[in-house]
């Protein structure tokens, strides 16, 4: 009985083998040879990795930019940020040590106090990161307050006092329409600004903080060709101090990514730049990695709590560094360490003596 079913079996298959074989003249039946494992060959066939093409979203390099100390309050609320000029400029030397090429540096004073408008403070502070680290890119605020944003006063004073842009090789520019800081950033005022840093080789650092900026710099300043520039600098404001937009997955991954590809399709060879801040920063970090900024700036201004899921209070503004460039090697971006290359593949020019 139970030879009699083997041999009916083999009959079968047989037969199933010999009616395949036969349907179509013009087909091989030799792909699917019997065999215990794939060969090579059989692998290359049926799984074509080697055909697909490569993805350039993260092929260009990363500037990892310092945004350091910031506007929070310290002492035992949050150890890292500073107390005197000294430990600000020893900690903006560490970062740029760590990875950074470009600082955004609010000073403070002996009190403690946070000052946007004193240029010779931020000179002070600037220059031992100078002497220790060479010419670093240099991106700080340089307006000041009023009933409309004046962008060219204290632009002017660091300009006399770096005998070029030494101290605001870009510099950055508000929201038009923007009331922030008690001061109204009208239309007329930034014009007045770009044209100014224009005219004094100083790039501007547009602050996109809705999508509504983009639109507004598109058809207010770039299509009527207020601007001089080969390219744009556009920094995606993805998280500024307490943003509830970037705290809610998954909106906060998805506002990223879209963010990114509407400036890119919007202003053409714009330099598009993640400032990643709040409870999330770390996620949007690395999406902005992923999704291939070109700059991202990162340190204690805009962020609190090391990792989004832990209370966890960050200690040094340049373990934020380190943990950026980690992340960005890791996923195979280079990440540009050396001022004149990270100046020249931002479309900038030193103009201070060296």
């Amino acid at each position: 009985m139970s030879g009699n079913k083997t041999a009916k079996t083999a009959e079968n298959a047989g037969r199933r083998d010999a009616l395949h074989q036969n349907l179509y003249d013009d087909l091989a039946f030799n792909e699917l040879e019997s065999s215990s494992t794939f060969t090579p060959e059989m692998a290359k066939e049926f799984f074509p990795v080697h055909r697909e093409d490569s993805i350039d979203t993260m092929d260009g390099p990363v500037i990892i930019e310092c945004a350091y100390p910031g506007w929070q309050a310290g002492g035992d609320h949050y150890p890292a940020v500073p107390d005197t000029k000294e430990e600000q400029s020893v900690e903006l030397v560490e970062s740029v040590e760590a990875g950074a090429a470009a600082v955004h540096v609010h000073p403070r004073n002996e009190a403690r106090r946070p000052q946007w408008e004193d240029p010779e403070l931020l000179a002070e502070i600037l220059d031992p990161v100078f002497e220790e680290c060479g010419e670093v890119v240099t991106t700080s605020q340089t307006w000041t307050t009023g009933p409309h944003a004046d962008y060219v006063t204290a632009t002017e004073k660091l300009l006399r006092l770096g005998e070029g842009n030494k101290y605001c090789q870009g510099s950055v520019v508000l929201p038009i329409g923007l009331f922030g800081a008690g001061t109204y950033h009208s239309p007329s005022s930034i014009k007045e600004g770009v044209r100014f840093f224009g005219e004094n080789g100083i790039k501007p650092v547009f602050q996109l903080y809705d999508t509504h900026v983009l639109y507004d710099l598109k058809h207010r300043l770039f299509d009527k060709e207020e601007m001089n520039e080969d390219s744009h600098m556009l920094n995606l404001y993805l998280g500024a101090h307490h943003a509830q937009t970037t705290n809610n997955d998954p909106w906060s991954y998805l506002n990223v990514i879209s963010s990114i590809y509407n400036t890119r399709e919007t202003i053409e060879d714009s330099i598009v730049g993640v400032n990643p801040g709040g409870r999330n920063w770390l996620p949007t970090l690395i999406l902005g990695l992923l999704a291939g900024a070109n700059v991202v700036r990162v340190g204690i201004e805009d962020a609190y709590w090391k990792y989004p899921h832990r209370d966890e209070v960050i200690q040094k503004n340049s373990e934020v560094i380190e943990l950026a460039v980690e992340f960005a090697e890791m996923l195979g971006r280079r990440v540009i360490t050396d001022p004149d290359e990270a100046r020249e593949f931002l479309g900038m020019e030193y103009t201070s003596p060296r």
